[in-house]
């Protein structure tokens, strides 16, 4: 008699229950990864507007001002004339439900930054955080209004 060689019913049935599982882990890795790319790219749209305020400020002779609303979960960018008689709205930008952006360092009830015309700034430390507590720090150098991104600690 000739033996048939092919796959028992059995064998077929763990190979498919190892795809089945192996896929199941890419797809919760990917899921994680997707949080971490949505905050990498709301810190980098953050971080280009202050940078954007910063060289607006100095090449129109205006005061830009970044202000974090808490209450509507929303950032905007005001440009204001150096004797304040004039504000007008740049961006008004959401903020993602999942992410908590605060302002170290200033008033807590109106927390923003100014740009002034000779490149300074009123500094201070944007976090962007994820509800465990990690994200990023975008911090502003007061002297030279400098902005910089680094992983929060």
């Amino acid at each position: 008699m000739k033996k048939q060689s092919g796959f028992t019913l059995v064998e077929i049935i763990i190979v498919l229950l190892i795809i089945g599982i192996a896929s199941g882990l890419v797809g919760v890795w990917i899921s994680r990864g997707s949080g971490t790319l949505e905050i990498r790219k709301f810190t980098k749209e953050v971080s280009a507007a202050l940078r954007y305020a910063r060289t607006r400020s100095v090449s129109e002779k205006k005061i830009y001002c970044f202000v974090i609303d808490k209450e509507e979960q929303k950032y905007r960018l005001y440009a204001e004339n150096t004797d304040y008689t004039k504000i007008d709205l740049v961006s008004d930008i959401p903020i993602p439900e999942e992410l908590q952006m605060t302002l170290r360092g200033s008033d807590e009830e109106a927390p923003n930054v100014e740009f002034f015309p000779r490149g300074n700034s009123s500094g201070g430390v944007i976090e962007i955080l994820r509800e465990n507590g990690t994200g990023y720090a975008i911090v502003i150098n007061r002297i030279t209004g400098k902005v910089d991104v680094e992983e929060a600690e």
